[in-house]
């Protein structure tokens, strides 16, 4: 089953996440951060596959990456002492 790219999944505040990545400044920064973590190679590798179009998803496959995506979410929190 196809999965959603982890990496390119993560927190943000608000008007960052909302109102910010349509500003240069705010892309630019998180691209910079993209690289530092991954890397420039693999940063091009998801973008060649972003033109592809998105696979979709039936309901059963939906549900089960979100119970993944809890159980990774919970894992974490109690790594961090917050669970």
């Amino acid at each position: 089953m196809f999965k959603l790219f982890e990496e390119n999944i993560h927190v943000q505040c608000p008007a960052c996440n909302q109102w910010g990545m349509k500003t240069t400044k705010i892309q630019e920064a998180y691209r910079i951060y993209m690289e530092d973590m991954y890397g420039a190679r693999r940063i091009r590798a998801m973008q060649r596959l972003a033109w592809r179009a998105a696979p979709k998803f039936d309901r059963q496959e939906v549900i089960e990456y979100q119970k993944e995506l809890k159980e990774k979410i919970r894992d974490e929190e109690y790594r961090i002492g917050e669970y």
